[in-house]
């Protein structure tokens, strides 16, 4: 994201500058005002808050909150260590999403000066002072009610306001009114509410990630680098913003769609997950949901097909199997129109141009973007740019275009993703790569997703700053799946070495059994 926060009457880009800030007010004059004040780090100056910042005291009370965290997620690693083994990662995984959280707060404060997270955090500081200083009964109406302007009017110069780009914008408002209650538990603290956040965001990381050791065990270490430990998903998916709950929403989803349909344990309990987490997505960034369900949908018919042993019955479902995905799909999302507004297959073309040509304005986003060609909403015309805009989405920005420390991060990370990609493609032949695709469900899972989803953000975000934030999502099935291929090339090559049998048809329901640690185990 630029350093840039938008007013809240006029809706224009609002800057702010290390230790001075801009000072917007109704009228649109401005004056500018220093930060002085000795007893907060304060660089931001908020709409209806006033100068705003980390106080000192939130850091004391920080340090409890994260001693409350430790006793916590630690009885629950102690409980569980001794029967699954995955737990040595559950505090370490737990720390690097916390670091993360404050990483992301401390970088929007006083590296950017401000952004959306910071207006998401003060438009529900609005509706806290509401429930503490007004009335509750008033805090629950406006909290659960249509954000329309009759209750816009109930927000007074005690609570103050909620910036209108935000309160009129429902997936934006819908944040807002997710941290509320957490806001009001944390004293309107911006560093305790996004440690507690980041903290209960870990737990749709955590459960996908024992998702995917349930069916390989042996790449433990493996995916708590691709779920817990890539910087990119710590980073942005930590902090007071869209991506934290839509980044667990789709881990839970994938978790939960694996308890009902593969194991069938605690059907209800999973089956409410898969609702609330399908409805944070849909909600907030249903685009992402657009590319997960048709996934998911190929994976349950594919799991099924995968596993017989005649080859002519694999030769007549197959083909059954997709077309069954895409109608399941069409109908679905097509269902679910009104729901998914703009992004709804009727109108997700005209979307798509009218978000490549608004991230290109450097009034708004600065000059830090990339160019895919000239869109003409036309479906071959889109179809034509696959190839740029998927590999943008999965690779870019390269190392050398970055343009700030963040960006610096992002292309050394993407560094290490082309170069596992081409030594993994390398190693396979390239054929092998392809054959594990779509000889493992878990696998074709993941990449039908990756591409899907790359796709989607790549052809609608050419603005790199946007660009690394949304493709988290897709970030730890892609080195998941890596892994995976990487696995079962491990077991051709020794199988080939030694003369044995090997098929991938073994290792369609996950890893063998028989062979639980006994195989080399990919590097």
């Amino acid at each position: 994201m630029e350093r840039h926060s938008k007013d809240p009457q006029t809706g224009q880009a609002r800057a702010s500058s290390n230790g001075m800030a801009r000072k917007v007010g109704t009228a649109g004059a401005s004056e500018t005002a220093p930060v002085s004040h000795l007893w907060r780090m304060s660089l931001v100056w908020v709409f209806g808050q006033g100068y705003v910042g980390i106080d000192y005291w939130e850091w004391a009370m920080a340090a409890l909150y994260v001693v409350i965290l430790y006793i916590y997620f630690a009885r629950i690693k102690n409980v569980n260590i001794k029967t699954a083994p995955e737990y040595r990662h559950f505090l370490w995984g737990l720390w690097a999403k916390v670091l993360g959280g404050v990483a992301f707060s401390l970088i929007y404060f006083y590296y950017y000066g401000g952004g959306d997270t910071i207006m998401y955090f003060y438009s529900a500081v609005a509706l806290s002072k509401m429930a503490t200083s007004v009335d509750f009964f008033t805090y629950l109406d406006v909290l659960t009610g249509p954000n329309d302007t009759e209750h816009l009017d109930l927000f007074n110069d005690i609570t103050g306001w909620p910036f209108a780009y935000m309160y009129f914008d429902s997936r934006a408002y819908f944040v807002v009114r997710l941290i509320s209650p957490l806001v009001i538990a944390t004293f309107n603290s911006y560093l305790i509410t996004t440690i507690v956040l980041a903290s209960w965001s870990y737990f749709g990381l955590w459960r996908c990630y024992r998702t995917f050791v349930s069916y390989f065990p042996a790449l433990t270490d493996k995916f708590a680098i691709a779920f817990l430990y890539m910087p990119s998903v710590v980073f942005w998916g930590s902090g007071i913003m869209k991506d934290t709950f839509t980044m667990s929403a789709t881990c839970w989803w994938v978790h939960c769609l694996d308890e009902v349909f593969f194991k069938r344990r605690r059907l209800g309990y999973n089956i409410a997950g898969l609702v609330v987490s399908s409805v944070a997505l849909i909600v907030m960034k249903p685009y992402i949901f657009m590319a997960l369900f048709p996934a998911s949908v190929l994976w349950l018919l594919y799991f099924r097909v995968a596993r017989l042993r005649s080859a002519f019955l694999k030769f007549i479902l197959m083909p059954l199997a997709f077309s069954g995905m895409l109608g399941a799909s069409f109908y679905v999302l097509n269902s679910l129109g009104d729901k998914l507004d703009k992004f709804s297959l009727d109108k997700a073309v005209g979307t798509v141009v009218t978000l490549q040509a608004d991230m290109k304005r450097t009034d708004l986003y600065g000059g830090n973007y990339f160019d895919i060609g000239p869109l003409d909403g036309s479906l071959p015309n889109l179809l034509g740019k696959f190839p740029v805009a998927t590999t943008a989405a999965l690779f870019r920005p390269f190392i050398w275009e970055a343009r700030n420390v963040v960006m610096l991060l992002s292309g050394l990370e993407n560094v290490w993703l082309l170069g596992f990609c081409a030594l993994l493609l390398l190693r396979t032949h390239v054929r092998f790569f392809f054959r594990a695709i779509v000889g493992n469900p878990l696998v074709l899972l993941c990449m039908v997703f990756v591409l899907i989803f790359g796709f989607t953000v790549g052809i609608s975000t050419p603005n790199f700053g946007a660009l690394v934030r949304f493709k988290i999502p897709l970030i730890p099935f892609m080195v998941s799946s890596f892994y995976i291929i990487s696995y079962l090339n491990e077991h051709r090559r020794f199988a080939v070495r030694n003369h044995l049998r090997f098929s991938i048809r073994d290792f369609v329901s996950g890893q063998p059994r028989a062979v639980n640690g006994a195989e080399p185990i990919p590097s």
